[in-house]
């Protein structure tokens, strides 16, 4: 991503692009007839599988990082232009009201946007098999509540982060914060709260083996590798 406009703790624009080799549907398709038609013991004939070229691109432009809440995880980008601006959504950087709140209080709401209601679901499922069990084994007490899916919580002390910096070997100060469904690694600096990594956890992939979610779910988390500056 190469970044377009930048007023730190206000508006940010950008520019960003991906390329990657995925299976073509017509080579997934053979492979999988080809491994339903092997019996037991028989020599399997799967073909290779064949790859094609896919490249996105697309820019991006919010002014919520004075008080925003919400963040857009690079998986949902959507290809050419998406204007934000106007809502609550920050893309990858924390806001500054975030911030503030996480490095002096150690708690935040952070929100994953559409993904939220998704993960609702997964607390509440998750909760109510737990409290299933629970009464199965003969504690009538447990209690089955909702979670805050947003809040996230950070580590007493600081972390760091290596990556790129112009070409070179760093190490940065972080915030490490998480919850329930992720893990955040944020860069300790209230000018650019960049949030650096996001790792999502099991439970926020749970309800799609239950059926709560979409089959089409492609969302995943993210990790900064590098920063070169113009």
């Amino acid at each position: 991503m190469s970044i377009t406009e930048w007023l730190p703790n206000d508006r940010v624009a950008f520019d960003w692009s991906e390329t990657y080799d995925r299976e073509t549907a017509a080579s997934i398709e053979a492979r999988t007839e080809a491994g339903r038609a092997t019996g037991v013991g028989e020599e399997s004939n799967v073909p290779d599988a064949v790859f094609e070229t896919i490249s996105l691109k697309g820019s991006l432009k919010s002014d919520a990082l004075d008080d925003g809440q919400r963040i857009l995880l690079p998986s949902e980008w959507e290809q050419n232009e998406h204007d934000l601006t106007g809502g609550p959504n920050t893309v990858i950087w924390l806001s500054k009201a975030q911030y503030d709140e996480l490095a002096d209080a150690r708690h935040t709401h952070l929100s994953i946007g559409l993904f939220d209601a998704g993960l609702q679901t997964a607390a509440n499922a998750a909760e109510a098999v737990k409290g299933f069990i629970a009464k199965l084994q003969g504690d009538d007490g447990a209690a089955v509540s909702d979670l805050d899916v947003t809040e996230i919580v950070a580590d007493a002390e600081w972390g760091t982060y290596s990556l790129k910096w112009q070409g070179d070997n760093v190490k940065v100060q972080t915030i490490q914060a998480e919850n329930k469904f992720a893990s955040y690694t944020i860069l300790a600096n209230p000018e650019n709260p960049l949030i650096l990594e996001v790792e999502l956890k099991a439970w926020a992939y749970g309800t799609e083996a239950l059926g709560v979610l979409s089959d089409d779910l492609e969302i995943s988390g993210y990790a900064v590798t590098a920063i070169i500056s113009p």
